[in-house]
Order: C-alpha cells, then structure tokens, then sequence
C-alpha cells in the first residue's frame, strides 16, 4: 500500500459530550426546570426560507463495501477508513484499507500513560500540509490538543503526533470543546454545545469560538443563536434543541450546520462571523420547543461538504417514527449560498454520509448491515 496515496464532574461531562450526548438528544427526555420559548429573534443571523425540490433524482451506490466497523463515525482517506471508536477499547481509531480489504492499523491508545488518552473527540476535518494528511483532536480530560499526523502513522503502524499541548478549559467553561478544527497553521475554531452540567443548573449556551492553537488565547466568539432553550415539558432533552451536525469548507473559510430539529442549515463565514439560515418552507419552526416535542420532526442527520458544495443527509422523521438504526433516503445537496440544488434518493438507506476529499467520492454508512455504499459519480453529477 502506498501511504503517498492517502495523504469527578468534569471527567463525566467529558464522557457525555463525546459518546452520549448524540444518541441521548435523538430519543431520550428529562424535565428541565426553567420553562420558556424562543423565536427567530434567539438567532443571530439572517435566515431565509426555501422550497423543497418537487423532483427526486434516484442514486444507487456503484459499489458496496462490508467493514469490520460498529460505528457510524467514519472517515475516508483514499481507500482507508478511520472509523471512530466509541466503545471501550485499547485505541481511538482504527483503520482499515477497502481496495486490500484488511485492517492497516489502530491508533491513539487509550489509558493513563505518556501520550495516551482516555477519552477523543472525533474527527471534524482531515487537512493536507506538506504531503501528509492530518487531523487536530481535543483530550477533554488531560487538557491536551494534538495534531495527529495520519499519514505518518499508518506508514510506521504507530500514533504519530506533530503536536502536543496544554489546552486548559476547566478554568473557562462548565463543559469542554465537542467540536475542533485548524483554521490556519495558528487557530483552532473550538465548538462547546450547550449542556446541563448538574440537574439544577442552567442550561449552558452553544457557542463557537476561535482560539490560538500554541498559547490558548481567545480571538473571536461566533454564536449562531444566543440562548439555550428550555422546557418543561419537552419529550427531547433540552440541551439538544439547537444540536446540528457540522463541517468545514475545504478552504476553511466557511463552515455548515445542518440542525438535528430545525429544517435549517447554518452557513458562517468564519471571518466576519456572518451567519446565513436556509430553513425548508412549511415543516417545523422554533414554536415546536415550546410543545411537548412528542410528534417533532427530525430533520438533518449528517453533513459533508466540498469547496463547492453541501451535502446534508435529511431524515424528516417525526420523532414518534424515528429509527436511527435502518437509516435514512434522501441528500439535499446546497451550494454555499445555501441555495438547494439537488435532492437525491437514495436505493438504500444510510446513518452517516463520508466524503473522500482526494478523490471526489461520497460515501454512505448503514450500520443495520454494517455496510458501506460509495456513490462514484456524485459530485461530477451535481
């Protein structure tokens, strides 16, 4: 194989935010203790409604993968998968090749050792720099941000670091960063979601910010609504009302959410702070957090993107009909205007949508059936 060719309170918080806080927004409910609604006035950006496509263009995977992974949280590299480990285990990630066919590798051991960590953040981004492909990953528990150079690793079979530091956030916020990704060679754009951290507290408030990635200073906050909400009542935890799957533009200039209860996608340019909504005509709007949320709509499971497009896995599931283990039909596909440009439907259904950068393929994830479908010609189609 040719590696060129694929370039304690706080403890348990940790553990929720990277393992359990996905799953638990999806089905489970809780009572929150302070009720109140939000409106279109909570967001802070501007937000425009769109129509849905009234034609379909069907999409079948041109082929099928089965992989030895349980876990939706894939991403591609060439031919290499990294799939996201989440139940205990030795490692964080383990890798393994489609073209051979076999596992190459597992990565980033877990424990209490030098250079070992027990709990990861996913992957949000896998970056290009001098040949090799990386990826920056946040250690809730040690305060620790790391560069992990992937392409180093899976040459030598061993987790191979470009850099490690302190990353303290214990001093600065009730709950550490869920979501990473380097902007430039110096900043790290950091997402801390909104959580209650003991049952009689407040909410926390969602909030993205950029930070040195050296010396672990604030540059600039960006905060795409400007409260949590609350309510009593709400069959769906609280603190994922505003929960929304994430990824950044190549380019790193912009970044996309795609929300888990609106029909809504959120683009930033990450340089002004400039928040853009999209939000599909005449299925949900805020009014549905002040309900119970028994019949709410799910909406966006997942999204990737390119430098010219989104791509956002729709479930449009009320949350009574919800079953996240068969998976999902339809990808809107945006541009990063926001405008929808194709609705594709799917021939089988997938949990989680993967994107191979290097080569310009989508691929999907069932994992009922543990397999991986790859749709060769989509993007050229788009």
């Amino acid at each position: 194989m040719n590696i060129n060719n694929f370039a304690s309170n706080h403890k348990r918080i940790c553990i929720h935010v990277f393992a359990n806080h996905a799953i638990g927004c999806l089905l489970l409910g809780m009572t929150a203790f302070c009720a109140s609604c939000t409106s279109e006035e909570n967001y802070q950006g501007k937000l425009v409604l769109f129509n849905d496509l009234h034609d379909d263009t069907p999409l079948s995977p041109d082929t099928t993968f089965r992989c030895p992974t349980y876990t939706p949280l894939v991403n591609i590299i060439d031919s290499i998968i990294l799939s996201y480990v989440t139940m205990i285990g030795h490692y964080s990630f383990d890798a393994y090749c489609l073209s051979a066919g076999q596992d190459v590798g597992h990565f980033l051991p877990r424990g209490h050792g030098h250079n070992e960590y027990i709990s990861l953040s996913p992957i949000q981004q896998i970056y290009s720099e001098g040949g090799e492909y990386k990826t920056v990953l946040f250690a809730p528990n040690e305060s620790k941000i790391l560069i992990w150079n992937i392409s180093k690793s899976l040459k030598n079979d061993s987790t191979i670091y470009d850099y490690v530091g302190n990353y303290s956030w214990k001093d600065k916020y009730s709950v550490s960063y869920s979501k990473q990704v380097m902007i430039d060679n110096e900043s790290v754009l950091l997402y801390s979601p909104s959580i209650r951290t003991l049952p009689d507290e407040e909410l926390t408030d969602p909030m993205y910010q950029i930070r040195t990635l050296r010396t672990n200073e604030p540059v600039k906050e960006i905060r795409i609504f400007a409260h949590a909400i609350n309510n009593y009542k709400s069959k769906v935890l609280p603190e994922c009302y505003l929960d929304a799957s994430f990824s950044l533009k190549p380019d790193r200039k912009k970044f996309v959410e795609a929300m888990n209860w609106l029909p809504q996608i959120n683009i930033v340019d990450i340089s002004s702070g400039k928040v853009n909504g999209r939000r599909l005509k005449e299925v949900q709007d805020e009014s549905v957090f002040s309900t119970d949320m028994k019949d709410a709509m799910f909406c966006y499971k997942h999204v990737v993107s390119d430098d010219n497009h989104i791509y956002a896995l729709w479930a449009g599931s009320p949350r009574s009909e919800l079953r996240p283990d068969i998976g999902y039909h339809t990808v809107h596909v945006f541009d990063w205007e926001g405008k929808l440009i194709k609705k594709y439907k799917l021939k089988e259904p997938i949990n989680e949508l993967t994107l191979d950068m290097q080569n310009g393929i989508l691929y999907g994830w069932n994992t009922e059936k543990q397999i991986l479908y790859r749709y060769n010609t989509m993007l050229s189609d788009v």
